[in-house]
């Protein structure tokens, strides 16, 4: 069976599967591993549903710290000549969850 856990992290929920990297906002914390709360945790076809987390934690790698795609974001005001166009990176932190459980 398939084993994922659905996860916390700053407020947002992202599903995770062991072994495949994934990213996440941009994470300030100093140190290389991050400790989240767990929503569901799947494990050999049991789940594990937290009322609202589990009381394990997971441990997720930090790999690399990047930027995401790139987007264009654009003003217009009709019928005054005003048109404006920047670019926008957002911060973003590549990680990964390995099996074992902190």
């Amino acid at each position: 069976m398939l084993n994922y856990a659905v996860c916390e992290i700053a407020g947002k929920q992202y599903k995770i599967i062991p072994g495949r990297a994934f990213e996440i906002d941009l994470q300030k914390e100093s140190g290389k591993d991050l400790e989240v709360n767990v929503l569901l945790l799947s494990e050999d076809g049991k789940l594990k549903i937290g009322s609202p987390y589990l009381k394990e934690k997971l441990a997720l790698t930090r790999l690399e710290d990047g930027k995401g795609k790139k987007i264009r974001v654009s003003k217009f005001h009709a019928k005054a000549n005003y048109r404006r166009t920047i670019g926008f990176r957002s911060k973003t932190t590549k990680v990964i969850w390995s099996v074992k459980k902190a």
